[in-house]
């Protein structure tokens, strides 16, 4: 059985919650909206690995299920504001809620998820200690992760951005999510606070890798493989590590070039020139060392835990994270 089918079997459970809590109810519009891209699909990375975690240190994942949905609806609620903020048309290869729906209801879309996240960790067969610690947990992070979005639009307007400063803005914006869906998972499984914390910054480093490679990706797959146009980072200026890394590595002529294209609304042929000046320059090949950089510290981490089929399971994933589509 493959890594796909594995994941397939263990995010059963969490789409079967999905839908039961998505149901369309009235206002009919704003409820399909809110469903729109959550029940498109999409790998349920960030569930999985809250239940793989949870059966890692010896709990029943089963408990998990409800904080494993509250991640999903978590992550959903920023895409459909992630859309809006980008204008992109498409998520996961369908439709994106604002194209559909409109921008006032997909941005009350969003909300709408947000808040169902927290009547599902409500809904979880723990501790109340160990609840209340999940929503204060998860409203932390979601703060946070607006603090990432923020740095990640005021970028926009700098021509150059420090590498480190980039790095902290993936962390939130994307990484901590990975993190809570580790520590989480830890917590319901009913392992101490120092170890959820260290599978906590465990999966927040991979989270990174799984950024720094999702705007490798963005450059360099197909349509077909993101589920979207692709290049939509070199198209909207972004200054990702992958852009950052060719700034500081490119000859005179290719850095200014470089500017130019991110700088104008470019066409797919300055696109595919942009990409040709990162390769050249060494910047793919330095994002891509990076990515799988932050696998060997996590395999470190697991290496603590007697072999397991969860064990197995999270390697897998890991692995995948920082490898996917090449």
């Amino acid at each position: 059985m493959n890594l796909k089918e594995k994941l397939a079997i263990k995010a059963k459970p969490i789409n079967k919650a999905l839908e039961e809590y998505l149901k369309v109810r009235e206002p009919e519009k704003l409820y399909k909206a809110s469903a729109h891209i959550p029940l498109a699909g999409g790998k349920r990375l960030r569930p999985v690995m809250a239940m793989i975690t949870c059966e890692m240190v010896g709990g029943d994942s089963v408990k998990a299920i409800p904080f494993a949905a509250a991640l999903e609806a978590i992550h959903n609620f920023t895409l459909v504001h992630d859309d809006v903020m980008d204008d992109d048309d498409l998520r996961h290869g369908v439709d994106a809620c604002h194209t559909i729906y409109g921008l006032s209801t997909a941005i009350l879309a969003g909300d709408t998820l947000f808040a169902y996240a927290f009547e599902m960790i409500t809904d979880c067969d723990i501790d109340d200690r160990v609840k209340a610690d999940l929503v204060k947990n998860v409203a932390y992070i979601v703060r946070k992760i607006a603090e990432g979005q923020q740095m990640d639009i005021n970028f926009e307007d700098e021509e150059t951005v420090d590498a480190k400063e980039y790095l902290e803005m993936i962390r939130l914006k994307t990484s901590i999510l990975f993190g809570a869906a580790a520590y989480g998972g830890a917590k319901i499984g009913g392992t101490s606070e120092e170890e959820a914390r260290e599978l906590e910054m465990m999966a927040t480093n991979v989270g990174l890798g799984f950024q720094i490679w999702d705007d490798y990706l963005d450059a360099t797959a197909t349509e077909e493989i993101l589920g979207k146009p692709s290049g939509s980072d070199i198209r909207q200026g972004k200054r990702t590590l992958l852009v950052i890394e060719a700034l500081n590595r490119a000859n005179a002529n290719d850095r200014e070039r470089l500017i130019e294209i991110l700088d104008s609304k470019n066409t797919d042929e300055e696109v595919a020139e942009a990409v040709e000046i990162m390769d050249r320059c060494g910047a793919l090949e330095e994002c891509h060392k990076q990515a799988n950089g932050y696998l060997e510290g996590a395999r470190n981490t697991l290496s603590n835990y007697p072999e397991s089929e969860a064990r197995q399971l999270f390697e897998e994933l890991l692995e995948y994270m920082v490898t996917r589509g090449h």
